[in-house]
């Protein structure tokens, strides 16, 4: 009997790489609902600092003088509109220990184990250790709803990293495995679109649910919700999902699928790295990389805050989600088909093209969201997502390109550690220029001026 085909690859492989999106979907969505959640969480959990914020919105947007103009806490804690007090002295949801959450104690195990897995990967089956690791984050997932202090929820997110650490560098090389080399850009961001499908969830569950304020229990009922089948989909994909055959990929040895053998642990991570740093290619992919990550988390971190302080009452959660879901997901898709078909023709290095040309436009296009109100701000969101989510599968596609199949995962656990320890602890840098200047400005320079400096 014929094995089904669906775009020129085996049905199989659709359905694998469908579950392994979906896995990664939920691992970003406990990675990124942080950001969403921040206020209600530090109040909760009381830490952080303290800032005038809104009381009652519907209130709020109709009185002449808002929160964000107040600093003094008695005056804000007595301000009214007929008769109503609308704003209140308490934790805003921003300061280093936030910060802190947000960036190191995430980062710090997630580029270690995120090596570890990638050197497992290349010698064991990846499929085994991912699906250990999608059940690990899940359950660090569901459990961060239980935190009732700000070092369990760090436990608790801690663990989240350490269990998505293996994501990328394992299923990337999963991927190439499974997909020539016409349909692996595609591929590639096909898989990405877990990021879109997370971060748009959060978005959307961390604002409704948290408003609906479930049994009074609010923003803990968004780690539950997701927590619970992300679960499930750690059997499914242990059960169902089969192991790929390693084959070589890099396209630049004209190999596409011939049979490696493993090499030793200490000659893998040798010759990596000697790849990496002789190649200028590398080095240059390197640093924008970690530039364009930096940009991604400054505003992840601090997108759900600015819009809270400049535009109360704006429908962040249906916007956010829009925007990311829609401008995330045509973006990678056709970054990945644009540069399939660059490569087909003019060979691999075409793919970097696609890489700098929509940084550039995103750059442009994320100066008119900060300087715009809603629901413009959230037009320009979207194409600004649509330009700038390009670059996650084209990039991940050279990479796997570029180094042979006996040290892919190995190479790819090597980037993503060096690019997250930059861009990961890059939001730790915006408190000191918030202060110095304001949360707007800031993000001027971390979010559009590091996309169009990528």
């Amino acid at each position: 009997m014929m094995e089904g085909h669906c775009l020129g690859e085996k049905h199989y492989d659709w359905y694998r790489i469908t579950i392994l999106m979906i896995c990664y979907g939920f691992g970003e969505y406990g990675h990124y609902l942080l950001g969403v959640i921040s206020r209600p969480l530090t109040q909760d959990l009381e830490f952080g600092t303290k800032s005038c914020v809104s009381l009652n919105l519907d209130v709020e947007q109709k009185a002449p003088e808002k929160c964000l103009d107040f600093t003094n806490e008695t005056i804000c804690n007595n301000i009214t509109l007929n008769g109503t007090n609308y704003c209140q002295y308490n934790y805003s949801g921003q300061g280093i220990e936030y910060q802190v959450l947000a960036g190191p104690i995430f980062i710090l195990v997630f580029t270690i184990m995120g090596l570890v897995n990638g050197f497992l990967g290349d010698r064991y089956s990846r499929v085994r250790i991912l699906s250990f690791n999608v059940f690990l984050y899940s359950l660090m997932i569901f459990g961060a709803g239980f935190a009732n202090s700000y070092w369990l929820f760090a436990l608790f997110r801690f663990g989240l990293g350490a269990g998505e650490s293996a994501c990328t560098p394992l299923t990337a090389s999963i991927v190439a495995d499974m997909f020539g080399k016409k349909m692996r850009a595609f591929a590639m961001g096909f898989f990405n679109w877990g990021i879109y499908f997370g971060y748009g969830m959060a978005f959307a569950l961390g604002n409704y649910v948290t408003e609906a304020d479930i049994n009074g229990l609010g923003w803990r009922w968004c780690y539950w919700i997701m927590g619970a089948p992300a679960i499930l989909f750690a059997f499914i994909l242990f059960f169902s999902v089969k192991e790929p055959e390693k084959k070589q990929t890099q396209i630049l040895e004209g190999s596409d699928y011939e049979p490696v053998e493993l090499l030793p642990l200490k000659s893998r991570v040798g010759s990596t790295l000697k790849m990496f740093f002789t190649s200028p290619v590398m080095i240059f992919l390197l640093l924008g990389a970690s530039i364009r990550h930096s940009a991604s988390f400054c505003w992840s971190y601090n997108s759900q805050i600015y819009f809270q302080q400049y535009y109360p009452g704006a429908d962040i959660g249906l916007w956010m989600a829009l925007d990311s879901i829609v401008g995330g997901t045509f973006g990678i898709i056709i970054g990945g088909i644009l540069s399939d078909r660059l490569a087909a023709k003019f060979g691999i290095k075409t793919r970097l093209w696609v890489l700098v040309g929509s940084q550039l436009i995103a750059g442009a296009l994320a100066c008119g969201t900060l300087s715009t109100a809603p629901p413009y701000a959230f037009v320009y969101l979207l194409f600004t997502y649509f330009f700038a989510e390009m670059w996650f599968g084209v990039l991940f596609t050279v990479l796997v390109e570029f180094f042979p199949a006996a040290m892919r995962t190995t190479a790819i656990a090597i980037f993503i550690f060096i690019i997250n320890n930059i861009g990961g602890n890059a939001p730790l840098i915006v408190p000191p220029i918030r202060e110095a200047l304001d949360l707007q400005k800031s993000l001027y320079i971390t979010y559009a001026g590091f996309y169009g400096l990528s």
